[in-house]
């Protein structure tokens, strides 16, 4: 009975395969490189749609407040992967959602042949613009780049109180640095609708 049981378990042991994800995070100056567009905005709708051969995805319409990388209309269209179409839920690891009335700066590139666009490294490509809890100034969490924003000696470490939250002008100010040392084309500051 006993080698029974062990078989059974060895046998349950080869035919199950286990999956993880790991996401290896892009270094800031990748996303502003692979980003065709920057903008802050605010998400002011969200609808869910089942894409052919992709599964459900989200597609969020977001008002322009300001650009900071390439050309855009006063609204923009982010694809997400992952969202609810009838009774059907998706949700996929490492993919952002929406609700209306949240404020970000986007990192996008063009999703396909429509006029959508992807966050770069999902995730990575959405930097929340929320209130500071004591004074109520937008900011946002501040990314590492090597040469701006890093601690001055030592790795990296989460939660390093020596990190603060940047103003939202500040964040758009290291955006446009990034942008303006990669070569890449910027709009000039103020650059909004």
């Amino acid at each position: 009975m006993r080698s029974f049981v062990v078989s059974v378990a060895a046998l349950a042991c080869t035919v199950l395969t286990l999956e993880a994800n790991v996401v290896i995070p892009a270094e800031f100056r990748e996303i502003v490189r692979e980003s065709s567009l920057i903008v802050r905005g605010r998400v002011t709708d969200v609808r869910s749609e089942i894409a052919a051969g992709v599964g459900i995805e989200s597609i969020a319409t977001v008002a322009v407040e300001s650009r900071m990388k390439g050309d855009s209309p006063s609204f923009v269209y982010v694809r997400v992967p992952g969202g609810e179409v009838g009774r059907s839920r998706v949700v996929m690891t490492g993919s952002v959602t929406f609700k209306a009335g949240q404020r970000a700066v986007f990192f996008l590139r063009a999703a396909g042949a429509d006029s959508t666009m992807r966050p770069v490294g999902l995730t990575q490509g959405i930097y929340r613009v929320q209130p500071e809890p004591r004074t109520g100034q937008a900011v946002v969490a501040p990314p590492l780049v090597s040469g701006f924003t890093e601690a001055r000696s030592g790795p990296a470490v989460r939660g390093d109180t020596r990190r603060r939250l940047l103003p939202v002008q500040e964040f758009e100010g290291l955006v446009r640095l990034v942008v303006a040392s990669s070569g890449t084309a910027a709009v000039p500051r103020g650059g909004g609708r």
